[in-house]
């Protein structure tokens, strides 16, 4: 039996990446009206920053979410898997959003979720090679 586990991944992931495009387009329009202090002010590079990571941290999600439900692997492992890639997102590029948005706290949950990143992919390499052998 399949795991449908890997679905929440990728609902979260087409919707995170909605707020990664919005994010793009708030960047294109401040970049022709802000001016050099805008391009060289440190909002701007945390914002592009969380941009730039959180369109690879969503279609990470959507891709393993889709190999998730294809895999005939452990519920539990791949549960942790899907878990960790959604803790990657949120604590990764979430925290550089919210310190582009002036909560300069959140960059110090960011490493949480790129060690949570590693142990996902890590993982998932783990899954799909288990899963191939069956």
């Amino acid at each position: 039996m399949k795991n449908e586990i890997g679905k929440k991944n990728m609902v979260f992931g087409f919707t995170y990446f909605i707020t990664t495009l919005l994010l793009g387009l708030y960047l294109a329009r401040k970049g022709m009206t802000g001016g050099k202090e805008w391009h060289e002010s440190e909002t701007h590079e945390m914002l592009v920053t969380a941009h730039v990571h959180g369109n690879l941290e969503s279609v990470l999600n959507i891709v393993v979410g889709y190999i998730l439900c294809q895999l005939e692997v452990s519920a539990g492992l791949a549960g942790i898997v899907s878990i960790l890639l959604l803790v990657a997102a949120i604590f990764h590029s979430g925290m550089l959003y919210l310190t582009g948005l002036g909560i300069g706290a959140a960059i110090n949950l960011a490493p949480v979720g790129a060690l949570s990143l590693i142990s996902a992919i890590a993982m998932m390499a783990y899954l799909v090679a288990v899963g191939l052998r069956k």
